[in-house]
């Protein structure tokens, strides 16, 4: 839209942004950590969850029942998290 030509919309003004930026390692982590307690109904430490932005994966240091649970639901758990954090931002995997 060229100058003078009418009022622009919001979101097209943080566009720009919203394709360069990506999440911090912590936001990653705090909503890694809701999708679970949404999804699983199971409550894990933020302490307990590893990010590593340039690999992209997820970590996790739990017990084995709560990890082999956690693991079960791996592709709803990501596509969850896809959702509130953006293709560029997302985890591509759990280990």
């Amino acid at each position: 839209m060229a100058r003078g030509q009418g009022i622009k919309k919001l979101n097209d003004l943080f566009e720009k942004y919203r394709k360069n930026l990506v999440a911090p390692e912590q936001s990653v982590r705090i909503v890694f950590v809701e999708v679970v307690e949404e999804v699983l109904g199971i409550v894990v430490s933020e302490k307990k969850v590893n990010y590593s932005p340039h690999t992209r994966l997820i970590h996790l240091k739990m017990a084995g029942a709560l990890r082999s649970e956690v693991l079960l639901h791996k592709q709803e758990i990501l596509s969850h998290v896809k959702g509130r954090l953006g293709e560029k931002s997302a985890p591509v995997d759990l280990v």
